[in-house]
């Protein structure tokens, strides 16, 4: 009988399963099942990764025995350590769950910084100082410098931006990640919060309109400043959608990202036309 048939049995009759859940084999097999492949990769690796497991895990006192084997032992110790360390609860070691066991959590002003966690904020600020995102000598101590680094880090690659270095940072600042082929442009933005670059995208767009207005080869007399910019504000709330369907798209190209614009100078440009048209559509 499938996992599923007893999951619905379970349900069904308010029966007790005499076995826990299990992941469907598409979902292991994305990832956990397909191993990174490199030059020298053989089929010692992977006993070579359930020995170093179990050496890491008895060694934080989640393991009582090496068996050499992913066993039952093993898998639950594998959920101990997901739950302290509060990772998806699931027995499965993949990458977060490797980091964790790895990586310690750092993070500024920690109680005590041991020769291990130095050596930690040290491999951080290496990988940091790399890429641009932390400009001073690695030194082993978590200043405000390395927390703002981390942050515009974390900002860059879509994580939450707490300036705190965990399992989900670990991983993608040791290599799980798409590579940014646009650093200059990604360098002048990624000190912005969320918030404050969505402000910054609001402004990019009414500047745009704006030009479009005072710069407009259409004849007429332009509007005052406030007129132009509550009207580039107002044109801000529905040019979006109107460009959805407009064979018009905004630019791709990552060395002129601010050509993603250029839409909104033609929208300054026909402003009397489009307010005309919204007009007749609420009369």
């Amino acid at each position: 009988m499938t996992n599923k048939a007893l999951n619905f049995l379970s349900i069904l009759f308010g029966l007790k399963q005499s076995r826990r859940y299990f992941p469907e084999e598409r979902q292991v097999c994305v990832f956990n099942k397909r191993p990174i492949l490199y030059r020298g990769f053989s089929p010692n690796s992977a006993q070579e990764s359930i020995n170093e497991l179990q050496e890491r895990l008895e060694a934080q006192g989640f393991l009582s025995t090496i068996s050499g084997k992913f066993d039952l032992e093993t898998e639950e110790a594998v959920i101990k350590f997901q739950k302290a360390n509060n990772l998806q609860v699931d027995g499965i070691v993949g990458p977060l769950s490797w980091s964790c066991l790895f990586y310690p959590k750092l993070y500024r002003n920690q109680k005590s910084m041991s020769p291990k966690l130095q050596d930690a904020v040290k491999e951080l600020q290496i990988i940091l100082n790399e890429e641009g995102f932390f400009k001073k000598e690695p030194d082993g101590y978590f200043s405000r410098e390395t927390e703002r680094g981390v942050k515009r880090f974390q900002r860059t690659y879509g994580l939450k931006d707490d300036g705190i270095v965990g399992a989900a940072t670990w991983a993608v600042l040791l290599g799980m990640r798409q590579k940014i082929d646009n650093k200059s442009f990604i360098q002048l933005v990624y000190f912005l919060s969320p918030q404050s670059w969505f402000l910054w995208e609001q402004f990019l767009m009414i500047s745009f309109i704006i030009l479009g207005i005072y710069y407009s080869p259409i004849p007429g007399n332009e509007p005052k400043l406030s007129t132009a910019l509550a009207t580039a504000y107002g044109l801000t709330c529905i040019v979006p959608f109107l460009l959805e369907c407009l064979p018009i798209k905004p630019s791709k190209e990552s060395n002129l990202p601010l050509l993603q614009y250029a839409p909104y100078v033609l929208t300054g440009i026909f402003w009397k036309p489009i307010i005309n048209f919204l007009g007749t559509l609420f009369n």
